[in-house]
């Protein structure tokens, strides 16, 4: 696609869906915070709530109030927090799973799971306008950095990463924040150069899934820390991706029906949704960094995603619901439509129009 027609097809997408559309968002929520999966267009009760969508959820809620669609006073934002907030521990560890009759499912979340809480409390805290709410992300946010040393997944720390440097924009030059994020970024750092080859520039054998989270995030702590030479490594890292997500005319996202393992070919079957919104903030942070139109104009193509210009030809976007299908299968569209998918949905959608 060129450049006019990647902004045709946005533009006649913003005409038929001018303004953020919560309806559905709203019909998978309940007071206790969002359900996880859906059974096509309901919740599935089987499998209840966990912290990353009411965090993901918030994180939502944040943005479309920054980027001018007040959410600061919907109740679900406060239901969302308060789900967070419940989840945190006495030692400041975070449970994941909850089921349907509210009890929770493990004794501590997943480190994806506590990675991406932190990130969305970051935003919270970086944000002036949800100021009301900062004492509280903020001592949920203290309370969990003692655990931060013991994070091993690359994804998980570069969520880390992602909420320490917004939590910075709270509290400038902490000495704490500041040492726990040279630390992380040193893990990412030695992690990409024990894997990188010639040919493969990345952090691990594989390349699964949310993979633009991590050079997203050495980007941004390099530029906090006045680092180059990690900087340069993200960029790395960045080109690598570039090549493998737009390898044919549009974006190609890596399927969880085996990944990309190094060596092999990548999947194209169980593409997710969720993979948009954070290879648009990489695609747009880079454009930052070099003024380059082409990473805005891939940006757009990310989210044209949803809309069909992608491996199957098959749109995502549900017009009836204002809902995303869960994803691109093997046999067609997930006609499913979870929190995950509308979440990450919703949230390009913000992303294309910024």
């Amino acid at each position: 696609m060129n450049k006019e027609e990647i902004n045709k097809e946005v533009e006649r997408f913003f005409e038929a869906v001018p303004r953020l559309d919560l309806r559905y968002i709203e019909k998978i929520s309940s007071p206790t915070g969002i359900y996880q999966h859906a059974l096509y267009n309901i919740p599935d009760y089987r499998h209840g709530y966990c912290l990353d969508d009411n965090c993901r959820a918030m994180l939502l809620f944040i943005l479309a109030d920054q980027y001018g669609h007040p959410t600061l006073e919907h109740p679900l934002f406060r239901a969302y927090l308060s789900f967070i907030a419940y989840c945190q521990q006495d030692d400041g560890r975070f449970r994941n799973f909850m089921s349907y009759d509210l009890r929770f499912l493990e004794d501590v979340g997943s480190d994806d799971s506590i990675g991406r809480c932190i990130w969305s409390l970051g935003v919270l805290l970086a944000n002036e306008r949800f100021s009301a709410y900062h004492p509280l992300a903020f001592d949920l946010f203290s309370r969990s950095i003692p655990h931060f040393s013991g994070f091993r997944s690359v994804r998980a720390v570069a969520y880390l990463i992602l909420g320490l440097v917004d939590a910075l924009a709270y509290k400038p030059n902490d000495g704490q924040y500041l040492e726990k994020l040279q630390d992380l970024s040193t893990f990412l750092v030695n992690e990409y150069q024990a894997c990188a080859t010639d040919n493969w520039h990345w952090y691990e054998e594989i390349i699964s899934y949310d993979n633009a989270v991590v050079p997203l995030s050495l980007i941004r702590a390099s530029r906090l820390l006045g680092k180059k030479d990690w900087e340069e490594i993200g960029l790395e890292s960045f080109n690598f991706l570039d090549k493998i997500l737009f390898r044919k005319n549009h974006l190609s996202i890596v399927g969880n029906e085996g990944w990309y393992r190094r060596g092999e070919k990548p999947s194209i079957f169980g593409q997710q949704p969720i993979e948009v919104p954070s290879i648009m903030l990489l695609y747009q942070e880079v454009y930052t960094l070099d003024g380059k139109e082409v990473w805005l104009d891939k940006a757009k193509m990310a989210f044209l995603w949803y809309l069909g210009k992608n491996d199957m030809g098959r749109s995502l976007y549900n017009p009836v619901e204002g809902s995303c299908y869960d994803g691109l299968e093997s046999y067609g569209v997930n006609q499913n439509q979870g929190a995950e998918s509308n979440l990450a949905f919703w949230l390009a959608y913000l992303l294309v129009r910024r």
